[in-house]
C-alpha cells in the first residue's frame, strides 16, 4: 500500500498528465510550500484527499478560486490561474493561501459532515413536528459552527502564504513585513488597514482584532479567529450562501413532511432574519419573517390572484403547489419572488424570470443580490449586487417565453449542483467582467 508521499505523487503526476504545463506549476508550488505539502500528507493519510481535478469553468467566471468536492475528495483548481503561476508571483501566492484554506476543509471532512448532518436532522424535526416551525435557532447554530469552521480554516490559508513571505524576506521588519504580506496577493488586502505616514509614505497595519505575529503568522485565539469570522466569513457573504443552503433543506423537508401527513393543519413557518443578521434576504414560499418590528409577520406564500404573464397558464414561479419535474426549485421561486415583489405589476412574470436567469448567469445568485438595487429604470429591469460592481441590466421587451426560460434555469440545474458541493470556495480574486455584468 502506498505510503502518503507516494500517493501525493501519483495525484501529481496523473494531473500532470492531463494538463502538463500547469500540473507542472501545481508540482513546483506544493515543492516551494512545505506547509502546504505537510497538510496535504495529513489529508491523504486519513483518507480524504485522493486527486486534483480542473475547476468548472462555469464556476471559475463567477469568481470561484478552487474547492474540495467531499464527494470524490478532490480539489478543484482553477486552470487559468495555474497556467500562469510559474511566472506571475501574485498568482502563485493566491493559490497557496486558497489551497491552504480548502485542504483544511479536506482534513477536517468528517467534522464538517458531522455538522451538515446535525443540521439536517434538526431541520427534518423541526418539519414534522407541530406548529410553528421556527428554523431560526437551526440556522443560526450552523452559521456560528460554519463561521468558526471558516475561519480556521482561512487563518491556516494565511498562514501558508505567510510563511512562504516570511522565508523570501527572512530579515524584513514587522512594518516591511506587512507590507510584502499585503502586497503578496490581492487576498491579502483584506486583512490591512493602509495609511499615509507623516512623509507620504503608505504605511500597512493588520485591521482592528487581527494580530500577526513577529513570523507573519496569525495564531489560532478567540480574538483572531472573530477578527477573521468578520473580514472573511462576513465580508465575503458567507453567512448568506449557508442560509440559503439550509432554506433550502427547510423547504424540501417541509413537502416531505406534508406529504408525509396529508391531513394536518397547514403549520406556521417562520425564520427570524434579524437574529441570523440578514434582514431582507429571500425566503422560500409559505415562510415568513417573524423579526421584531415586521407586523404582521406575512409568509411569502404564492398569491392566487391569476398570473401578470400574459401567457396562458398559471406562472410556475408563482405556484406552491408546483412540484413537476422541470419545475422551479425552492431557491428558484423564492429567488422569483424576491424580484417579483420589487417591480412594478406592469412587468410580466416572463420577464422577471428571465432577468433571474441573466442575474444568475453573470454570477448574481439570490444571496448576493441587494434587495435595494432592485427596480426598473429607463425601462429595463436592474438587479444589483451587494459586491460593488455586480449588477445586470435585462430589457424587458426582449424576454422569450416562460417555457423557454425554465428550460434555460432547468439546463443550469447540473452547474448550480456542482457549485453547491464546492461552494463557498475560498474567495474572488477580483471582479471578473462577464456578458450582461457590469463595473
Amino acid at each position: 500500500m502506498a505510503n502518503p508521499a507516494e500517493t501525493l505523487e501519483t495525484m501529481l503526476t496523473d494531473f500532470e498528465r492531463a494538463h502538463p504545463g500547469a500540473g507542472a506549476n501545481l508540482r513546483s508550488l506544493i515543492k516551494t510550500t512545505p506547509e502546504l505539502e505537510t497538510r496535504m500528507l495529513t489529508a491523504i493519510e486519513a483518507r480524504n484527499l485522493d486527486s486534483f481535478q480542473a475547476l468548472d469553468p462555469t464556476l471559475r467566471a463567477r469568481g470561484v478560486l478552487g474547492g474540495f468536492n467531499p464527494d470524490n475528495n478532490s480539489i478543484a483548481l482553477p486552470m487559468d490561474m495555474l497556467a500562469v503561476s510559474g511566472t506571475d508571483p501574485q498568482k502563485a501566492n493566491t493559490l497557496r493561501m486558497v489551497f491552504g484554506h480548502e485542504i483544511e476543509h479536506s482534513v477536517n471532512k468528517t467534522d464538517i459532515a458531522s455538522t451538515a448532518k446535525s443540521t439536517k436532522d434538526e431541520i427534518a424535526r423541526i418539519a414534522a413536528g407541530p406548529s410553528p416551525h421556527d428554523y431560526t435557532d437551526a440556522l443560526k447554530n450552523h452559521n456560528d459552527s460554519a463561521r468558526l469552521r471558516e475561519s480556521n480554516d482561512q487563518i491556516a490559508g494565511f498562514n501558508v502564504l505567510a510563511a512562504h513571505v516570511r522565508r523570501e524576506n527572512p530579515d524584513a521588519t514587522p512594518a516591511q513585513l506587512y507590507e510584502k504580506l499585503y502586497s503578496s496577493t490581492k487576498q491579502m488586502e483584506q486583512y490591512f488597514d493602509v495609511g499615509t505616514d507623516a512623509h507620504g509614505k503608505r504605511t500597512y497595519a493588520p485591521k482592528a482584532g487581527l494580530t500577526i505575529g513577529a513570523n507573519g503568522q496569525i495564531a489560532v485565539n478567540a480574538d483572531n479567529v472573530e477578527a477573521m469570522g468578520k473580514y472573511f466569513y462576513d465580508k465575503n457573504g458567507y453567512p448568506g450562501v449557508y442560509t440559503h443552503r439550509n432554506l433550502n433543506e427547510a423547504y424540501n423537508a417541509e413537502a416531505v413532511a406534508a406529504k408525509a401527513n396529508p391531513g394536518r393543519p397547514t403549520p406556521e413557518v417562520k425564520v427570524d432574519l434579524q437574529a441570523l443578521k440578514l434582514p431582507g434576504f429571500p425566503l422560500p414560499p409559505g415562510f415568513s419573517d417573524s423579526s421584531p418590528g415586521l407586523t404582521p409577520p406575512a409568509p411569502r406564500a404564492a398569491p392566487e390572484a391569476a398570473p401578470r404573464d400574459p401567457s396562458p397558464g398559471r406562472s410556475p414561479f408563482l405556484d406552491p403547489a408546483a412540484q413537476a419535474p422541470g419545475e422551479p426549485g425552492a431557491s428558484d421561486r423564492a429567488y422569483f419572488q424576491m424580484l417579483r415583489s420589487r417591480l412594478p405589476e406592469g412587468v410580466p412574470d416572463h420577464a422577471v424570470a428571465h432577468a433571474m436567469l441573466e442575474a444568475k448567469r453573470g454570477g448574481l445568485e439570490a444571496e448576493r443580490v441587494d434587495p435595494n438595487q432592485i427596480g426598473l429604470s429607463h425601462g429595463k429591469i436592474c438587479i444589483g449586487g451587494t459586491t460593488p460592481g455586480f449588477h445586470v441590466s435585462v430589457d424587458p421587451t426582449k424576454a422569450p417565453p416562460m417555457e423557454q426560460v425554465q428550460r434555460e434555469l432547468q439546463a443550469m440545474a447540473p452547474q448550480q449542483a456542482q457549485a453547491q458541493v464546492q461552494a463557498p470556495a475560498a474567495m474572488a480574486e477580483e471582479l471578473q467582467p462577464a456578458a450582461s455584468r457590469g463595473r
